[in-house]
């Protein structure tokens, strides 16, 4: 298939496949917030409602750049201020997303486990302090991307020495690291709900190791959270390989 064709291909993507994947983003991520919302919160269910809010950011912010293109030719300082911003925000957007995922994955394993000690680590208060805290630590480690993105020729993007760190902070931070979380704490979950289902229950309960009641709201949510997992790893996976082969080829043509 021929380059000009690719392009075109991309830019119909581009242009009516991404806005309709946004729609329906949007609307699932109101449903979330308003449903989890009413209901009395749980830790997992506060880090759904997280996710959903800046999903719903990242989302609007990639959309009105898409329709509502800045051109960077005159290289001012409002340029400059632009251009770092459009690759600052999305980064913090999706980060603070991803994180509140792989909290609530962590949650649903302390919730299902034995153990009275971790069952007791799933708390709203607690979710509360983690929630500011990965707003405020994604806000400071992708600060880099502010400071790194910069003009040359017009061109908004990362140059030199510094394009070479942000893809590698891109593959191991942003497109490894979350899934892998996400995948073991979804299959210690997983493991954890089996040993409930086959655990013959003792008649007196222990201090260490007691009797597991997993409410219908909490099997909900895990399962909410399992098809979040599953979603990722359908729509994100591919990123990593991707961007490491874009890479490639882009070092081997030079």
């Amino acid at each position: 298939m021929s380059s000009p064709t690719l392009t075109v291909i991309q830019t119909q993507l581009n242009f009516y496949v991404n806005p309709t994947v946004a729609i329906l983003g949007g609307i699932g991520n109101i449903f979330v917030t308003i449903i989890f919302t009413r209901q009395h919160q749980n830790a997992c269910s506060m880090y759904l409602v997280t996710a959903a809010i800046f999903n719903t950011f990242y989302l609007g912010f990639n959309r009105i750049l898409q329709y509502f293109p800045f051109y960077y030719l005159d290289e001012t300082a409002r340029a400059f201020f632009l251009c770092k911003i459009r690759a600052y925000l999305p980064t913090v957007f999706g980060q603070v997303a991803k994180t509140m995922i792989v909290f609530a994955c962590i949650d649903r394993y302390l919730i299902t486990s034995n153990r009275v000690t971790f069952r007791a680590l799933s708390t709203p208060k607690r979710a509360k302090y983690l929630i500011v805290f990965s707003i405020i630590f994604w806000s400071l480690v992708s600060s880099h991307i502010a400071v790194g993105t910069t003009i040359v020729n017009g061109q908004c993007g990362t140059f030199g020495v510094y394009a070479a760190i942000y893809s590698i902070f891109t593959i191991i931070v942003i497109g490894s690291a979350p899934p892998i979380t996400m995948g073991i704490c979804g299959y210690l979950t997983y493991r954890n709900m089996r040993q409930i289902r086959l655990r013959i229950q003792p008649a007196a309960n222990n201090t260490n190791e007691g009797n597991v009641n997993i409410r219908q709201r909490d099997r909900d949510l895990l399962i909410i959270v399992m098809y979040e997992i599953c979603i990722y790893f359908l729509t994100a996976s591919l990123y990593p390989i991707v961007l490491i082969e874009t890479i490639i080829s882009n070092n081997t043509i030079s």
